[in-house]
């Protein structure tokens, strides 16, 4: 099994320009404000949007389904679930006098109704609008940001920075999906406030799983400015984004893309015991693609350090390098594990992303009681995180072999 090459193609362009014109307001971030800024924004930023892959205790994983009914339910009970913990958390923070953390809380919503949309329309297969509502959000934030520093009259924080960030991402991702539940309110009816069987199968395991996989991805950008200082997290910033780029690429595009195929293959319930491993069959578009994409990476980083950002960013090319294994497997595995949610064999997934998450705190906690320096923390984390992703990518592949013999549902 291939995943269709058109729906590929649409889906990779538009997560690759919004995570260029994302991209591109890291460097100007870094630019214009420091690396200090840039570590304190990719902090703020991580947090927001780890909160936002869980605030709606991932029962937004049912909004890609074959029938669209079943997609938009899904999509305005998990909307209404997620909504009212954002008030919740907007609420503790005002009475606990932390109001900065309100544009996390903004970061977070924006960021839950963007991949709940998503997924509702990859059940139309509208990857079309689905890359363009990604893409926009990035696109204007990085506009927005040259408009200011033009007109600046003295240096923005990374606080300030941030602020403008949720605020643009949270009316990108609203407006849009205002529009898709007017435009199927002949769906909609009380049958939408109730939760159905699947999207609770789903949360049982994807809650734990994602928000552990939230903390592998997030923590790491969250626990740098912590343990090191506000230079050597920016440093790590820029070169963890640029790295992370390929997974983050391919998980969201040829990754979502595969598993929408899957669903039909389970739904229509073929016997497909004598055909390819749809996993293994993905595994030779993602492994050249992923090399390609992390050589690119290094390449167009080394062009911006030497041309743009200067010998105080140097570091981040030593960085790029210790990670790229990480970068590659998880590349490969980030897109894979879609088989876990679509065989119902999530448990494999929990216990992966448990592993990843121990080993990035063992790492840590270690860093903080022996004092470990900055180069030999960024060697362990990759070393650790290469080996999980491998053991992912075995069980990911193991798991479709066995999910192919499947009986035709009545």
């Amino acid at each position: 099994m291939i995943v269709n090459v058109k729906h590929s193609v649409v889906s990779i362009a538009g997560v690759v320009l919004s995570q260029a014109a994302n991209f591109i307001a890291v460097i100007l971030i870094g630019k214009f404000c420091g690396p200090s800024e840039l570590g304190y924004f990719s902090q703020l930023n991580a947090i927001g949007l780890f909160a936002g892959s869980v605030l709606g205790l991932r029962l937004e994983v049912a909004c890609m389904a074959a029938d669209k009914t079943l997609a938009v339910r899904a999509l305005v009970s998990s909307s209404c679930v997620a909504m009212a913990i954002a008030l919740l958390l907007a609420a503790v923070a005002v009475v606990t006098g932390e109001q900065k953390y309100l544009t996390v809380v903004v970061l977070a919503s924006g960021v839950f109704l963007q991949q709940a949309l998503s997924s509702a329309l990859a059940s139309e297969r509208k990857y079309v609008s689905i890359a363009v509502q990604r893409a926009f959000p990035n696109v204007a934030f990085a506009v927005a940001f040259v408009a200011l520093m033009m007109l600046a009259r003295h240096p923005w924080s990374g606080p300030d920075i941030f602020a403008v960030y949720s605020f643009v991402f949270f009316a990108s991702a609203a407006v849009p999906l205002a529009g898709y539940l007017f435009t199927s309110r002949s769906m909609l009816s009380p049958e939408c406030l109730k939760f159905s069987r699947l999207q609770l199968d789903y949360a049982k395991f994807s809650l734990p799983t994602t928000s552990l996989n939230s903390v592998v991805i997030y923590s790491i950008a969250i626990l740098m400015p912590l343990a090191f200082a506000p230079h050597d997290a920016g440093v790590f910033a820029l070169a963890y984004r640029v790295g992370y780029f390929p997974a983050s690429l391919l998980s969201q595009s040829l990754g979502a893309v595969f598993r929408r195929d899957l669903i039909d293959l389970v739904e229509r319930g073929t016997d497909v015991r004598g055909a390819r491993n749809p996993a293994t069959s993905f595994s030779l578009v993602l492994m050249p693609l992923s090399v390609v994409l992390i050589a690119a990476g290094y390449l167009g980083l080394a062009l911006i350090i030497n041309f743009k950002m200067g010998d105080l960013w140097q570091q981040s090319m030593h960085v790029y390098m210790l990670f790229s294994p990480y970068f590659l497997t998880m590349a490969v595995f980030g897109s894979l594990a879609q088989v876990f949610i679509v065989f119902k064999q999530q448990k494999f997934d929990l216990v992966i992303q448990l592993m990843s998450a121990v080993s990035i705190f063992i790492i840590f906690a270690f860093t903080s009681v022996f004092k470990l320096d900055f180069m030999s923390v960024v060697l362990l984390l990759s070393l650790s995180g290469t080996l999980v992703a491998c053991v992912g990518i075995y069980y990911s592949v193991n798991v479709a072999k066995g999910g192919m013999s499947i009986k035709p549902r009545d």
